[in-house]
């Protein structure tokens, strides 16, 4: 294919480009030097009442080159990859250093700074060749089946507010002067549906989605049964009195949840004191005896890589042991203000800009326990399939979290009737002590990075209704 030929050429010209780069740079006088090359190849789908509404395709290619000199940091970046942009950009990055601050951490990482010591995933995990298999007119064809799926999923499903496919080959050079010179490739797709259903004078969305590393990864059947269920389960919603209760946690909004911790255990929103996890390690933060993970290496992990954003090799971190907050996530500067490792936690948007600290594969571990147990151990409670609000209502530095949500009613074990309208005000250090089952069902959602949850069961939590 065209695509594959294309792609073939490209995936040795990052390396080349990085070496040409690196050239230049050595007839100045710098102490130390990065290239970060980064290309990617995206499309975009979406369908509305059986046609394309849109369809987008972009390939764009640059680099990033951070100049080291005198502890300071000169950053720069180019999409025109001819011989006078990278020089010049090169004399940008230079330019820059003397007016950035000094800082004693301002140097390349070292191998001995790293937690993981060697490189443990590949292309092959990370790169798909059946994805090339696709062409575009497949993919549209992929799109308007789940909008028709879905739609046959249940008579009171009215209309398809929206679906959405996009996919993308990505890949990354890196060349530093400490000699790290190396690259990955990955493969992406996602595909997403918004059901609109009916039922006498009331109306209900629900939606769901589907990811993988290749278009075939994608179960339609599963996107467009769980899209529709949602929906239609929420019909003729009553609202409840204001109250305490269980919670019981469907998987995609435990998730959701989670990664609300996950971004307050970032070692540099702790440092400038942004996270109520500040000064938590050693603490039991969860009452029973969680493992929670952020892991850069699971096979089937979108975001997993073999190197983070600034060449560090990742790995399987313990964040969070039998309930314990065992570390926060590191990129090299943030470790050495802390004097410790990197995790391997440095994140890059893109060439476009200098790493920063994010999570990877971030995940709750889970237990033996099924949904149909989690349900029986209810007595009274709500069973939570969306929520509304989460980032806008929840404060990272507090913890006070207030946001809305919808689900079905639980008596004696049993699903009821659904509720709508209800507001979940808490606190995330209570949240996470008022945990007390693990489900076995984990499932991840592409949120920040790839956030995994199974369903938690959730003990005496204020709900306000009406």
């Amino acid at each position: 294919m065209q695509d594959d030929k294309r792609y073939k050429i490209r995936d040795n010209q990052l390396i080349n480009i990085c070496k040409d780069t690196a050239s230049r740079i050595n007839k100045h006088a710098v102490d130390e030097f990065e290239i970060f090359a980064a290309s990617s190849v995206e499309n975009e789908i979406e369908i509305f009442k059986g046609k394309v509404e849109t369809l987008s395709f972009s390939d764009s290619i640059g680099i990033g080159i951070r100049i080291f000199k005198d502890k300071s940091i000169g950053y720069a970046y180019t999409t025109v990859l001819n011989e006078s942009s990278i020089e010049n950009c090169i004399w940008k990055a230079v330019l820059n250093c003397k007016i950035t601050g000094r800082e004693d951490y301002n140097y390349l990482p070292r191998e001995e700074e790293s937690t993981f010591k060697q490189k443990l995933i590949g292309d092959k995990l990370l790169f798909r060749e059946d994805f090339l298999d696709y062409d575009i007119e497949s993919k549209v064809t992929l799109a308007k089946r789940l909008e028709t799926l879905t739609k046959s999923k249940d008579a009171r499903i009215v209309d398809i507010n929206n679906v959405m496919y996009n996919d993308s080959i990505y890949e990354t050079a890196i060349l530093n002067s400490n000699g790290f010179c190396d690259k990955y490739k990955t493969t992406t797709c996602l595909i997403y549906v918004n059901a609109i259903s009916k039922q006498g004078g009331d109306t209900s969305t629900g939606d769901f989605f589907g990811c993988g590393r290749a278009p075939g990864d994608l179960d339609l059947e599963e996107v467009a049964g769980k899209a529709a269920g949602r929906s239609v389960s929420i019909l003729g919603g009553k609202k409840i009195k204001s109250q305490r209760v269980d919670l019981l946690l469907d998987q995609v909004v435990s998730a959701q949840f989670l990664g609300i911790i996950a971004g307050s255990l970032t070692a540099d929103s702790v440092q400038k004191r942004k996270s109520l996890f500040e000064g938590k390690i050693g603490q039991k933060i969860f009452s029973i005896d969680v493992n929670i993970f952020d892991d850069g290496i699971i096979p089937d992990g979108l975001s997993s890589k073999p190197f983070d954003g600034e060449g560090v090799i990742k790995g399987k971190t313990y964040v969070f042991k039998d309930g314990y907050l065992k570390t926060y996530l590191y990129n090299t500067y943030t470790a050495r203000k802390d004097k410790t490792l990197s995790t391997g936690n440095a994140v890059r948007a893109s060439y476009r800009s200098t790493p920063e600290v994010g999570i990877s594969n971030f995940y709750l571990e889970p237990s033996d326990i099924d949904f149909s147990q989690l349900l029986s151990d209810i007595d009274r409670g709500f069973y939570i399939i969306d929520i509304i609000g989460l980032h806008s209502g929840a404060n990272p530095i507090s913890g006070q979290m207030s946001v809305g949500a919808k689900g079905i009613w639980i008596e004696k074990g049993n699903l009821e009737y659904p509720v709508k309208e209800v507001t979940i005000a808490t606190d995330i250090l209570s949240f996470c002590k008022s945990i007390k089952k693990v489900g076995n069902d984990l499932r991840f959602i592409p949120l920040g990075g790839y956030i995994g949850s199974p369903s938690l069961l959730v003990r005496d939590v204020t709900v306000s209704g009406k």
